[in-house]
């Protein structure tokens, strides 16, 4: 029956909404809940006479307890979701209806945090108060003078009333995790979560130490010597008046300039600091503004896109057991397949065993997914349901899936290893990384080859790749001619590889590319390094104790030594390749901001730390120089500020020496 599947769509939401915006747990994602609350709404408008005054789509969201309640002045609406360019443009030929011709719009990034709406008067910030119902919010006035992005007096004594989301950085969030996880206390699902639950702490001073900032995107002027008339001159009025607003939007011509835009920003939008769900487009000239007016939950003259979703709720079917160069066991998480981010997602990490344990994670719940990096998906969470406590708690294994060796613990450590060197998985996996992109880079050699020539015993150490004809490829399955000469090709041709691939390569514990970089910036060949001592090795800028230990006894294994030899036996040429430490880069700090064309953030960082010099995640009056690439972030401001040097990412270039 109609009337009881609408109540049942009803009670479904009022839960949800329940629990994201009082207690601030989400059960589903904004992707699941929109889509429920976007078919109640079409039933409604299917059949009015249902239509209640309790239901969810007469109101914007819920109301936490915590604080003093607030009435709002003017109400804060919330907006109607698109998800495709037909949707947007269904709504813009509506929007042109009423404003027929030319209709200019303005596009900006719908930030992922808290809603706020902040009361000056004569300039003077007097309340800050939470979007709540959009009619009555929470007054939390004292948390948000702690943000420093709310200006407690504006540079005009204008009464006004703006509107913007508080948020926190990507980074901020990461270490406010970090330090929750080593002090037990609840970690937070997402930064949107972070920024909420920081905003409701009733002692304002656990508010201030975390790291939150605001975008503004609106205002409504009671009194100012200035009147815009548009949309976009509000944006530029309110920076003015000391507002923090973000600087990626967009004023364009129609619906085709909007959608561009919003395609532009569905991968670019990775590089932010912060979280971004979709876009806000707005009608630009505010006389069209009130022409058009709302509907009784959101405005007719804007509309947001939603970008395909971060985090959505599956099923978890079962938990497999991995094994890695280093013998580390690893749990990787079997889903029901989902769309996320544009990619249909059915393995995700779990980290280790201790976080299985942590989340209370069983085979058969629900789990909340999302895209770590925004590449690798990782669980996040159960969704609490009622089948959860019937379900069998996870035991982890005690014996290697693949050798049946007893696993281990290590001192410090959270993984369970396998000891077993001979374990084909911890072997497998070493052959795979030495011909990986970043240790050797051997192309056409994946791990379904590997697995051949493994279980065939033509390749049990890597040395043994070099060993191959092109007759051997042509032995493995679905190998031809032409495919056996690129492997074999590719292999020869990796033996002039530098060396500091190679010592990535060899799977030393503790080092990685970047820590192979700096050891080979000091030690060029095998024979330097095994003739080195323990304190010289330590003396490497960067490498600790910790690693130079890792070294030392590798290089002093005689296993280790004679694949060391046969590999050189093999016609491997290791020149001295050391790069000579730039006297002007010596001692200098650098940060690096926005994204870079001829390198990635983190090779930039290497280089410039093999020519001697520093880099820093943060700005400060010790920073010598911000090297700014494309989209930077709020780093560029703050260098601005400081009055340090910034370079464009040529400057840079020419500085190491690579653009000559």
């Amino acid at each position: 029956m109609l009337e009881n599947e609408i109540k049942e769509l009803r009670d479904e939401i009022n839960k949800y909404s329940y629990n994201y915006y009082v207690l601030d747990n989400p059960l589903i994602s904004d992707f699941e809940y929109d889509a429920l609350f976007n078919k109640l709404k079409k039933l409604e408008e299917e059949h009015p006479e249902l239509v209640t005054p309790d239901s969810p789509t007469q109101r914007v969201g819920g109301l936490s307890s915590s604080f003093a309640e607030y009435r709002h002045k003017y109400r804060l609406y919330s907006l109607d979701n698109t998800y495709n360019e037909e949707e947007l443009r269904k709504w813009y030929e509506r929007v042109q209806k009423e404003c027929p011709g030319k209709v200019e719009l303005v596009c900006e990034l719908k930030i992922d945090g808290l809603a706020i709406a902040l009361t000056y008067k004569d300039g003077l910030f007097v309340t800050g108060v939470t979007r709540g119902d959009g009619i009555v919010g929470e007054n939390i006035t004292q948390n948000l003078k702690t943000v420093k992005a709310v200006p407690l007096r504006l540079f005009q004594n204008a009464d006004v009333e703006v509107r913007g989301e508080i948020y926190m950085p990507k980074t901020s969030f990461e270490k406010l995790n970090e330090e929750n996880l080593k002090s037990g206390e609840k970690l937070f699902a997402n930064p949107r979560n972070a920024a909420a639950g920081s905003l409701r702490q009733l002692d304002s001073t656990i508010t201030a130490k975390r790291d939150l900032s605001m975008f503004t995107y609106t205002a409504i002027i009671e009194k100012s010597d200035y009147i815009p008339k548009t949309h976009w001159e509000s944006l530029q009025y309110i920076k003015q008046l000391g507002f923090k607003t973000n600087p990626n939007i967009r004023l364009v011509d129609d619906i085709e300039g909007a959608i561009a835009f919003c395609e532009e920003w569905k991968t670019k939008r990775f590089n932010l600091n912060y979280a971004t769900d979709g876009v806000v487009i707005k009608v630009n000239r505010l006389d069209f503004q009130n022409e058009l007016g709302f509907t009784s939950r959101a405005p007719k003259w804007a509309t947001a896109f939603k970008f395909p979703p971060e985090e959505i709720t599956t099923r978890l079917l079962d938990i497999e057991i991995g094994v890695g160069k280093t013998g580390a066991v690893t749990p990787v998480a079997v889903l029901e397949p989902v769309n996320l981010a544009g990619s249909v997602v059915s393995r995700a990490s779990l980290h280790n065993f201790d976080e299985i344990e942590r989340l209370d994670i069983r085979i058969g719940d629900r789990v909340l997914i999302k895209k770590a990096a925004e590449i690798i998906p990782k669980v996040i969470k159960v969704v609490d349901s009622s089948e959860h406590d019937t379900l069998n708690k996870y035991v982890p294994p005690e014996y290697c899936p693949e050798c049946n060796s007893r696993l281990e613990t290590r001192e410090g450590e959270v993984n369970l290893y396998c000891t077993n060197e001979q374990c084909p998985s911890v072997i497998k996996a070493k052959l795979e990384y030495f011909v990986s992109k970043e240790a050797m880079d051997i192309d056409f050699i994946g791990p379904s080859v590997i697995s051949q020539l493994y279980s065939r015993s033509m390749v049990k150490s890597p040395a043994d790749f070099y060993k191959l004809t092109i007759d051997d490829f042509m032995k493995l399955d679905l190998v031809k001619e032409k495919s056996a000469a690129n492997m074999y090709n590719s292999i020869q041709q990796s033996k002039s590889k530098p060396f500091a691939r190679f010592l990535t390569a060899l799977s030393i514990r503790h080092v990685g590319k970047e820590t192979a970089e700096l050891i080979a910036n000091d030690f060029s060949t095998p024979e330097s390094i095994e003739s080195a001592t323990l304190e010289e090795l330590s003396r490497i800028e960067g490498i600790g104790d910790k690693i130079a230990q890792s070294v030392f006894a590798f290089f002093h294994n005689k296993e280790n030594i004679n694949m060391v030899k046969e590999f050189i036996d093999l016609g491997f040429n290791f020149n001295d390749s050391k790069i000579e430490k730039s006297t002007e880069l010596a001692g200098k700090t650098f940060v690096l901001t926005g994204t870079l064309q001829t390198m990635t953030r983190d090779e930039a960082s290497n280089k410039i730390k093999l020519m001697g010099g520093k880099t820093s995640s943060s700005v400060s009056k010790n920073t010598s120089y911000v090297v700014a690439g494309a989209n930077p972030g709020s780093k560029l401001d703050k260098a601005q500020k400081l009055g340090v040097i910034i370079l464009t990412e040529d400057e840079f270039l020419n500085l190491i020496g690579m653009n000559k």
